[in-house]
Order: structure tokens, then C-alpha cells, then sequence
């Protein structure tokens, strides 16, 4: 059950990145989370080799997102 939670998390996600909203980041984060759990409570390890590198890679652009916004605004 956690796995579909964790999926509509990441597309919602996406889905709100897709219309410039800030938003998307966190619920990717937040679906990133699920996943790493999903993967450790049945053993998938071999999904983490993609989940840990999509939250550092979401934070990565969250970051970037931010840092164009500031210097759009000064």
C-alpha cells in the first residue's frame, strides 16, 4: 500500500515541478522517503540505487531553482 502512496507522491510531484511550483520538490522528497522505506522493509535493495540518487538529485534542483529565483528578484 506504502508503494502507491509513494508513487502518486512522486508523480503529483512531478506534475507540480512540470507547472513551476515549488511544491512538487517537497512531495518528491516526501515520495522519495516511502520508497527508501518500501525498500528496506522488502528487502528491494537495488531500488535505493535509484531513489537516493533521485532525492539528491531533487534537492540538487530544488537548490538551483532557488538560486535563479534570487537573482531574478534582485
Amino acid at each position: 500500500m506504502i508503494d502507491f502512496v509513494a508513487g502518486a507522491f512522486e508523480l503529483c510531484g512531478l506534475w507540480c515541478v512540470g507547472n513551476k511550483w515549488r511544491i512538487g520538490f517537497m512531495l518528491n522528497l516526501i515520495g522519495g522517503m516511502a520508497w527508501i522505506y518500501v525498500a528496506i522493509k522488502m528487502q528491494i535493495f537495488g531500488l535505493l540505487l535509484v531513489v537516493v540518487p533521485a532525492i539528491v538529485l531533487n534537492i540538487r534542483n530544488y537548490r538551483k531553482w532557488s538560486e535563479d529565483e534570487n537573482r531574478k528578484t534582485e
